[in-house]
Parts: structure tokens; C-alpha cells; sequence
């Protein structure tokens, strides 16, 4: 494909700059223009691209030469910029999480389809060998029924972390409050493990209750949080994170399935079988390494982005995909704030 598609960002701080690189070491992608209400961050990225720079999102969307724009911006701007996005008739790429609501969601959905664009979520981590080889070796029925997945992250976030990211490119304190980010570890990091699980299993969720709550942080967001959930299938999830845990081990997540186990660590992937699958021996763990061929995920996404809008196709996770994780998330918190578990499909309205 020699077409490359040309891309606007749409926020140019601390997460743009990874989708900055990525769109560099890109063959089907570049970028053409630049906006953040900072200037200098905007001129920034911009001149890494030979890219035209912006402080206003109309300059940005009367461009003709932006075919799609990608959103990497404080939570709450996510949906009321792709909806505008949307209907100027450019493609989008919202990072996560999609939205705050499942509301905003289905707004962001509807403008896309209305204005005939292509609604993707950046969540690349399905894209990483990891999952791609759980969703493998699960659905190629190695481990047999799932009986459980279970996620494990801990992380201490510097109080830094809240008034700028991790860099402090862009100082900023939305993170602190739930009305602008919606939520802290589960919707700000939690949502590319549970967009994996999504990938890797296709559940049908049943049933979700949560507990958590903000116990070591001076924010209104949760820093500590586990929840249960049900699947259709009787499979059992669970998950607990933190971001203020002091020496910040994870276990990671696993799949525990009738004839196997799967350990998607962050360093080493390992599987356990108690039949041989293909070329996997049985009765000892078995260490599989990632090519080093492996792709960038984060290029990755972009570029399928890419040949989905200049070839057709779905994106690589699009909007409906994306939106599966947010119910998940969404179920968590509602189930807290009732004091009981929340069935599915979630239901935002108050309940009487």
C-alpha cells in the first residue's frame, strides 16, 4: 500500500508523543497537523513531522489534508471531540478510554456511522504477542473451558503523576477529579487488561460487583480496587489494582482453563497443559518467547488503522469493540456506588 493516511493529532501531551513515534516508524501513516491548546507542545510534535501546528481544533478539522484525526486528550474531551471529529468527516481515533459513560460511547457511535467514518479505540495491547498467543492457544481449545481469568496489577504512581503524567509535558490535574477522568486504576490503566480479556475470550458477561475506594492518594479516584465478575459460561473473573502500592509487584494476569493454565506476565509468557497442544508438550511449564520480529504495537494499530479507512474493513478495535471494555468498567463503578452487584447489559440510569 503506497497511500499513506494522513493523520491529525488531536492533544499533543504525554501519550501523543508515543503515537508520534509510532506514526514515525509507520509505512502506511504520517502526520500532517498538529493541535493542542499549548502551543509549544503542538509545535513540538509538529515539527518532528514537517507537520503544520494549531491551537484550535476548526484549523485542525478544516484541513483538507487530514483524512483522520487521533484523540489523545483528558478523558472527558474524548467524546465531545470525536462527535465534532466525526461530523467534519474525518475518521477517528480516540484514545483510551473510549469515553466516561457508556452514553458518551454510544454518542461517539452514532456520529460515526451517522457521517459514514471509521470510530477506532488506541487499545494495542490486544495487539501484543502475548495476547495474540493466549487468544491462540484459547480458542484453539488448549486449555479446553475457561473456568477463570484473573488480573493482578499493582503500581505506585508518584504524586507527580497526578498534576502531569509520568513526564509532566503537559501539567494538568484532570487526573485527581472523577468528574473529568471518570474514574483512577481501572478506566485510566486497568482498561488494556480487560480489553485483552475481551480479545482473548469473547465473553458474555453476567454479572459484576466491585469494591474500592481512594485509601493512600489525596484524589477523588479509586487507588484501590477488586472486583468479581460472572460470566455467561459460569467462568469466574476477578481483578485487583492498585496505583499506590508500596513496592508495586504485580503477579499479572492468568487464564486457568480446564486442561491448562496461561501466564500472560509482562516479561515472559508461559503456558502449563496437561494434554499436548500442536508442538507444546504436556506436564511442565513451557516458556514462550516473542519473535523479535514482532511488531510495535502501538505502529501496529495505526497502520491497520490505516488500510481499514484506504481499503475498507473494521478497524482493529473499533468503536462497538472498545465500548465492550467500558461496560465492563462502567458495571464496576455503578456496582460500588449500589452497593450490590450490577447484571449485564449495565444500565446507567438511576434505578429506582
Amino acid at each position: 500500500m503506497n497511500e499513506r493516511l494522513r493523520y491529525g493529532l488531536v492533544g499533543c501531551g504525554e501519550i501523543a508523543v508515543h503515537t508520534s513515534k509510532a506514526i514515525l516508524n509507520s509505512q502506511a501513516s504520517c502526520v500532517v497537523h498538529c493541535m493542542d491548546i499549548r502551543g509549544e507542545l503542538a509545535e513540538d510534535l509538529a515539527a518532528k513531522h514537517g507537520a503544520k501546528a494549531a491551537t484550535r481544533l476548526e484549523d485542525l478539522l478544516g484541513d483538507e489534508q487530514v483524512q483522520a484525526v487521533i484523540i489523545s486528550t483528558p478523558h472527558y474531551l474524548h467524546a465531545p471531540l470525536a462527535i465534532q471529529a466525526a461530523q467534519a468527516g474525518k475518521h477517528v481515533i480516540s484514545e483510551k478510554p473510549m469515553a466516561c459513560t457508556l452514553a458518551e460511547a454510544d454518542a461517539m457511535i452514532e456520529a460515526a456511522d451517522k457521517a459514514g467514518v471509521k470510530l477506532g479505540i488506541l487499545l494495542p495491547q490486544r495487539l501484543g504477542f502475548h495476547v495474540q498467543k493466549a487468544r491462540e492457544l484459547v480458542r484453539g481449545g488448549a486449555v479446553g473451558r475457561v473456568l477463570a481469568f484473573q488480573f493482578h496489577s499493582m503500581s505506585a504512581k508518584p504524586e507527580s503523576y497526578w498534576h502531569g503524567g509520568y513526564t509532566g509535558r503537559a501539567k494538568d490535574d484532570w487526573r485527581m477529579y472523577l468528574e473529568k477522568s471518570a474514574g483512577g486504576i481501572l478506566i485510566m490503566n486497568m482498561v488494556h487488561n480487560l480489553d485483552s480479556f475481551v480479545s482473548i475470550l469473547d465473553p458474555a458477561p453476567q454479572r459484576i460487583y466491585a469494591e474500592h475506594s481512594t485509601l493512600a492518594t489525596k484524589v477523588e479516584v479509586e487507588d484501590y480496587l477488586s472486583m468479581v465478575m460472572r460470566l455467561k459460561d459460569g467462568a469466574i473473573v476477578s481483578l485487583d489494582a492498585s496505583s499506590a502500592a508500596p513496592g508495586k509487584e504485580s503477579h499479572g494476569d492468568r487464564i486457568y482453563g480446564e486442561k491448562g493454565q496461561i501466564d500472560l506476565g509482562r516479561n515472559v509468557f508461559r503456558v502449563f497443559l496437561t494434554e499436548p497442544s500442536a508442538d507444546l508438550k504436556a506436564g511442565e511449564w513451557l516458556e514462550i518467547s516473542k519473535p523479535p520480529t514482532w511488531p510495535d504495537t502501538r505502529t501496529e494499530y495505526v497502520d491497520r488503522f490505516a488500510q481499514a479507512v484506504l481499503t475498507g474493513g473494521e478497524p482493529p478495535v473499533s468503536g462497538r469493540e472498545g465500548r465492550r471494555s467500558l461496560e465492563i468498567i462502567r458495571g464496576a463503578y455503578l456496582s460500588m456506588k449500589r452497593g450490590r452487584p450490577v447484571k449485564f447489559p449495565v444500565r446507567e440510569r438511576p434505578e429506582a
